[in-house]
């Protein structure tokens, strides 16, 4: 049997984190507290970005990820080629529109376009505890009312 020497075993060690760091954990949590305050660093965040909206990817696969978002003003319509988004309130209201066309689109990422709203799709209340799933492709936006804040939690589902 052949030992290693110190170097390299020491090497061994070091580097034997690293390699599991980048296997895919088979499940992580994000914990309430975590949530919470995570959540209002991105409302001060929000209240200071002229767009009204910050968010934070909390966790990434090479299927997706999973965001944490707060919004003080409506968003643009957008739509997106390789990712479905599963939408689920925190706290607050919004309207959230699904389908129609994006008004004057224009490409932000491959595979994403974004413009100033959507037209011609179905609006739906949404409200924390809510869920909704938007499948690629599909227009939306998210509308708020003046002065309210809306927290929601993103999975993005990369396409097949």
């Amino acid at each position: 049997m052949k030992c290693l020497s110190g170097a390299a075993f020491a090497l061994a060690v070091i580097a034997s984190p690293l390699v599991a760091q980048t296997a895919t954990p088979p499940s992580e949590m994000i914990t309430a507290t975590t949530l919470r305050s995570t959540g209002d660093d991105l409302l001060k965040q929000a209240l200071a970005s002229k767009d009204g909206i910050a968010f934070k990817v909390l966790l990434t696969r090479p299927d997706g990820a999973e965001q944490l978002a707060v919004r003080v003003k409506s968003g643009q319509g957008e739509w997106h080629r390789d990712f479905a988004d599963v939408l689920i309130g925190l706290e607050g209201e919004a309207e959230v529109v699904t389908g129609g066309t994006v008004v004057n689109a224009k490409d932000t990422a491959p595979g994403e376009k974004r413009g100033d709203s959507v037209s011609g799709g179905k609006r739906q209340p949404f409200h924390a505890g809510d869920a909704i799933r938007i499948e690629p492709g599909v227009p939306h936006q998210m509308i708020l009312k003046p002065g309210s804040t809306f927290r929601y939690f993103v999975v993005k589902v990369r396409a097949k």
